[in-house]
């Protein structure tokens, strides 16, 4: 493999596009009835997660070493949650118990709320202070990543529902960062 700055921005930039259809794709397999492939799914979803921390770790790390290295780790936190969700949802493929699936909803809740929002936040500013993508882009990091703190610190309280409508909207603005940002990550790599 050719390891230069593009090649890995590109396969990050992929690997942000798998986590998306992943976790999407996850959700409507467990609708489904089919918590294997769930669990399967989530397992990918793992994989770009740690994949996107490592790959943007190598390609930012000189423009902000705590903030690439905190992303990175944030990342790998993430993915460690998203397993350990997923353990409870292939229990109860096993074994049929709708209680594990409480297990699986605060996970998310944790790994795919709290965590993704402050490395989405740390992601932004780092990206803004390096100037490694257009500002627009980087300041929605930042502005999505604090919308989705404030929804999932509120459902946590209790706030506002679980997985309602109000925290669906709140979601909007970090979608819209990571698909832009994989678009400019694959098409146009960061800026040197």
């Amino acid at each position: 493999m050719n390891s230069t700055p593009r090649t890995y921005a590109r396969a990050a930039g992929i690997l942000y596009l798998t986590t998306h259809v992943t976790s999407v794709t996850a959700v409507i397999a467990y609708g489904n009835g089919l918590p294997r492939l769930g669990v399967l799914l989530e397992f990918g979803l793992a994989i770009g997660c740690l994949g996107t921390g490592i790959l943007l770790w190598i390609l930012l790390r000189e423009r902000g070493p705590a903030h690439a290295a905190a992303f990175a780790l944030l990342r790998t936190l993430e993915a460690a949650t998203i397993l350990a969700g997923a353990l409870p949802m292939l229990a109860m493929a096993m074994d049929g118990s709708a209680d594990l699936e409480r297990l699986h909803t605060a996970a998310f809740l944790l790994g795919q709320g709290l965590v993704i929002s402050v490395n989405t936040i740390v992601l932004g500013w780092l990206l803004l202070g390096s100037r490694a993508v257009p500002r627009p882009l980087a300041v929605l990091g930042i502005a999505g990543g604090t919308i989705v703190l404030a929804s999932n610190t509120a459902q946590l309280l209790g706030a506002i529902p679980l997985n309602g409508t109000i925290a669906g909207l709140c979601a909007v603005p970090v979608f819209a960062f990571e698909i832009w940002f994989a678009v400019q990550l694959i098409v146009r790599g960061v800026r040197s």
